[in-house]
C-alpha cells in the first residue's frame, strides 16, 4: 500500500479512538473533538508528505489544510472567548 492510501485509514482510526475516548471519559463536547482530530490529521499530513516530489494529490491535500487550520484557529479563538468571559 501506498502512503496516500493508508492516510484515510490511519485518521479514521484516530478520530474513532479519539471518539471512544471521549465517549468513556464523558467528554461529549464537539469542539474538543474537532481539535484533536484536527492535530490528528495535521501529523498524518506531515507524514504523507513526500519529500523529493510533489504529486497531483499533494496540492488538494495542501488546500484541505489550510480549511482545516482556519478551522482549528477559530475553535482556539472561540475557547480563548470563553475563558475570558469566564475570568469576568
Amino acid at each position: 500500500m501506498r502512503k496516500r492510501d493508508i492516510a484515510p485509514i490511519a485518521l479514521m482510526v484516530w478520530m474513532l479512538t479519539v471518539s471512544n475516548l471521549m465517549g468513556i471519559s464523558y467528554g461529549s463536547d464537539l469542539k474538543y473533538f474537532i481539535a484533536v482530530a484536527l492535530v490528528g490529521f495535521f501529523v498524518i499530513l506531515y507524514l504523507i508528505h513526500p519529500v523529493f516530489s510533489k504529486p497531483g494529490y499533494i496540492r488538494n491535500t495542501y488546500r484541505m489544510g489550510i480549511v482545516c487550520a482556519a478551522l482549528f484557529c477559530l475553535i482556539i479563538f472561540l475557547r480563548v472567548l470563553e475563558l475570558i468571559e469566564y475570568l469576568r
